[in-house]
């Protein structure tokens, strides 16, 4: 109980105090801590709705796996906006500038009206044309279009609850997004069942279950950004004009990072195009991988989440011992959860598989695939992180550029080229190369920011 305390009074001292002077080992691991539990929840919102949904049929299963990438998209825009907010309150903190950095946040938060927007008119129009893409299937048609409708019309929670997360993030509350997180995992557990069983509204009742759950965890975001937190960021709305100076600021630092998510999600689609032709257990398979090991990648992106404002706070003070300890911390933390999910699924596939009530078929897919698939993943602590440290210093098109270098660059030629010799087991190891290759692209990125950027905050002092 101690600790629990000590973890909410350290999110309430001022955000100067805590990121610019507080201990390094420390300051991560309490604003970690918070974004890994809220990680963990969201990657249980991803990966409820599947297990239910499977439950359904097989075809209804591969609706919502083909039915990801549009989710990716509403997490790039939401995600974007939030990376854009996170960094602009943090840098403006670093230099002192509270004003500015409450401006950052309700001009970006402004934005994500926009965002929703575009979702509605993409829901109501384009669902349909866009599953088809993909399947013939009329099951796999009719679930998938009904899904990415009622999520995109339903996209005000998802979006708000990212939007939210960043703004109490950049200003160093991390208990906040936690709890908005949990109550959110909570109620998707609960609704699932009663709107996809209970009354009878199978893959609609998964969409609106989780679109619900993540309104809810959207209000206490709210609530701790204009209650919780306002004698530390006092945002206010109160004679509100768009500045669009800041709107810019925001969006150089997010709309890099908002491609990136969104080539994700495009080429996450290409390769389930390329496993579409080898049926629907195959695109399960796939889609069981991507859920299952979201419980990995997300807590990594957590340690990101408390890592980032240390860091823009440490680049708005040109502080560089403070930035590479940081850095080299979350290094280690992420790689925990990287190993651990690594070791799950090369040592215990047919755990994963029994999670995803899977057929047969599946089974003898996904058998080999998780195992192919899974052991790069223990690099992925090292990979993220080294990604994840370039839009606090204001480089985000590095790391748009490093992924669509993973993404376009390796993934896409490889998995098309091993397709045509080795057929499935061609995909999964062509997706597996072009992690290990990415590793070492990324390290060799970080060297470059040392040498380039850090090292020259130290020649600047020393002139000084």
């Amino acid at each position: 109980m101690s600790r629990i305390k000590e973890l909410f009074l350290n999110n309430r001292r001022p955000a100067a105090e805590k990121l610019g002077s507080e201990p390094v080992k420390s300051l991560l691991i309490s604003m970690a801590i918070p974004s890994i539990v809220a990680m963990l929840m969201q990657a249980l919102y991803n990966t409820v709705d599947s297990m239910y949904v499977s439950r359904i049929s097989e075809g209804c299963f591969a609706a919502v796996t083909l039915a990801f990438p549009v989710q990716m998209i509403i997490g790039a825009m939401s995600t974007g906006i939030g990376v854009g907010i996170n960094s602009s309150i943090a840098r403006h903190l670093g230099a002192g500038e509270k004003d500015e950095a409450c401006k950052a946040a309700s001009n970006g938060i402004s934005l994500g009206f926009v965002a929703m927007a575009i979702m509605i008119v993409f829901g109501l129009l384009g669902s349909n044309a866009f599953i088809r893409m993909f399947t013939d299937d009329p099951e796999v048609i009719a679930a998938g279009t009904i899904y990415i409708r009622t999520i995109c019309v339903l996209a005000l929670g998802t979006i708000f609850t990212q939007i939210s997360f960043s703004v109490l993030q950049g200003s160093g509350n991390m208990v906040m997004p936690m709890m908005s997180q949990l109550a959110g995992g909570a109620c998707v557990i609960l609704l699932d069942p009663l709107f996809i069983f209970a009354l009878k509204l199978g893959v609609l009742g998964a969409a609106i279950a989780s679109s619900l759950s993540q309104m809810i965890g959207m209000s206490i975001g709210f609530y701790g950004i204009f209650r919780v937190n306002r004698e530390n960021l006092p945002v206010t709305f109160k004679g509100f004009r768009p500045d669009f100076e800041i709107i810019k600021d925001i969006l150089a630092v997010g709309i890099p990072a908002m491609l990136t998510q969104a080539t994700t999600s495009i080429v996450s689609g290409i390769i389930n195009k390329l496993i579409a032709g080898y049926g629907t257990a195959a695109i399960s398979v796939f889609g069981g991988y991507g859920k299952v090991s979201s419980f990995g990648t997300l807590p990594i992106f957590g340690v990101t989440r408390g890592m980032n404002p240390i860091l823009g706070y440490s680049v708005g003070a040109k502080n560089k011992q403070r930035f590479l300890e940081t850095r080299n911390l979350a290094y280690k933390l992420a790689s925990i959860f990287a190993v651990l999910t690594a070791a799950l699924f090369v040592f215990a596939p047919g755990v994963v598989l029994s999670m995803l009530n899977a057929t047969p078929e599946m089974r003898e897919i996904g058998m080999s695939a998780y195992r192919i698939l899974g052991a790069p993943m223990a690099l992925y602590g090292i990979s993220i992180v080294s990604v994840q440290v370039f839009p606090p210093a204001k480089k985000s098109y590095i790391s748009m550029t490093l992924t669509l270098m993973r993404q376009v660059g390796y993934m896409v030629p490889i998995c098309t080229i091993l397709s045509r010799t080795w057929g499935l087991t061609g995909i999964w190891t062509g997706y597996a190369a072009a992690d290990i290759i990415n590793f070492f692209v990324v390290i060799a990125a970080n060297i470059w920011l040392r040498k380039k950027v850090l090292d020259k905050w130290e020649m600047e002092d020393k002139d000084q």
